[in-house]
């Protein structure tokens, strides 16, 4: 009975040691951002497009702070999926490889020679991504397409001196009937006569911290719409026989069944956004706050329990009218929509 239980014990710690090493992230046996690596003076630009693509380019100065010599080094870009159109080292070309984690991309690098102790190089990486972007709807007279854009930067290693600037597209403006559309605020701001760019300064940013950037802009509708294409006569002929055809169906069914048609007509269906009376206290107390604040003012200024607070905003944040992220040690929360 005692051999059992001896077998059992060495059962059951050898289960815990092969979960514990397989809970660290590898690949071909490779951990992924553990290379003593030091990112600084990073410029990430997000060029943002109307098709909700965005261009985004990366370049920073790469130092290997370990003792070991390095194949390769690991950046992670906070997006659900990730193309590389090109990457170099010191103006050369490099290869990459895309490491899909549950949700963001890890970017792995191989420079043509190891990185030894102390040396360091200047990485550049174009990349595209259709995640950036979240496209809302059009607003009440249909004459512009709201848009946000949100992204965050969780670094795997350290980055000294970041920069991050976003490139709205050309004739796009900042919606004017929302609470902060600019989050966090801006270090500066310029335009090149078509787009507006605005730019985020950070010092340092060390691994397991975050970085959230929110952008509420609107783009004209005009703009959206798509040119006709040329057609040429014998194009434009059977196009417009359907077109008759389809008319000569309409008005028979107009004719025949005029009854369902008022009904359809008549008929509305209106889903509006039920909030109870805490929904609706912290979304009016986020909105004087000026569109965000820490989570624990809510609790604390409204007199509410850390645990319903944190229900309160979980549920907001499934129906997208609230956005919560970690600055620093510290939870933040940032109204999406008005009341």
């Amino acid at each position: 009975m005692v051999i059992n239980k001896h077998v059992l014990i060495a059962a059951v710690f050898i289960l815990v040691v092969s979960y514990s090493a397989s809970s660290i992230v590898q690949v071909n046996g490779q951990q992924i951002g553990n290379q003593d690596i030091l990112m600084a003076n990073m410029d990430i630009k997000a060029i943002l497009g109307t098709d909700c693509g965005t261009t985004l380019i990366l370049q920073s100065e790469v130092w290997n702070v370990g003792t070991t010599t390095n194949d390769f080094f690991d950046v992670r870009i906070d997006v659900r999926s990730l193309n590389v159109t090109s990457a170099s080292l010191n103006g050369t070309a490099v290869s990459t490889t895309i490491i899909p984690e549950s949700n963001y991309m890890v970017v792995r690098i191989f420079p043509v020679a190891p990185m030894t102790a102390g040396s360091s190089f200047t990485l550049f990486l174009n990349m595209t991504t259709q995640c950036l972007q979240e496209r809302i709807g059009q607003n009440e007279d249909q004459t512009m397409y709201l848009s946000h854009l949100i992204y965050y930067i969780r670094p795997l290693n350290e980055i000294q001196n970041l920069t991050f600037t976003a490139i709205l597209p050309a004739h796009a403006v900042l919606q004017t009937d929302v609470s902060a559309p600019l989050f966090p605020s801006p270090s500066s701001n310029y335009t090149d006569g078509q787009s507006s760019i605005f730019v985020w300064f950070s010092e340092q940013l060390r691994p397991g911290e975050e970085v959230a950037y929110i952008v509420k802009y609107e783009i004209p509708a005009a703009i959206m719409q798509t040119a006709p294409a040329q057609a040429s006569l014998m194009q434009l002929i059977p196009l417009g026989l359907l077109f008759i055809v389809i008319g000569a169906v309409t008005v028979l069914f107009v004719e025949r069944i005029p009854i369902i048609i008022k009904r359809f007509k008549t008929r509305t269906v209106i889903t509006p956004i039920r909030l109870s009376k805490q929904e609706e206290d912290i979304l009016l107390f986020l909105t004087k706050r000026g569109g965000s604040c820490p989570q624990r003012e809510i609790y604390e200024e409204l007199d509410m329990s850390q645990s319903l607070a944190s229900t309160i905003l979980a549920s907001l944040e499934e129906r997208k009218l609230i956005r919560r992220f970690r600055e620093g040690r510290e939870n933040m929360v940032h109204i999406m929509e008005n009341m």
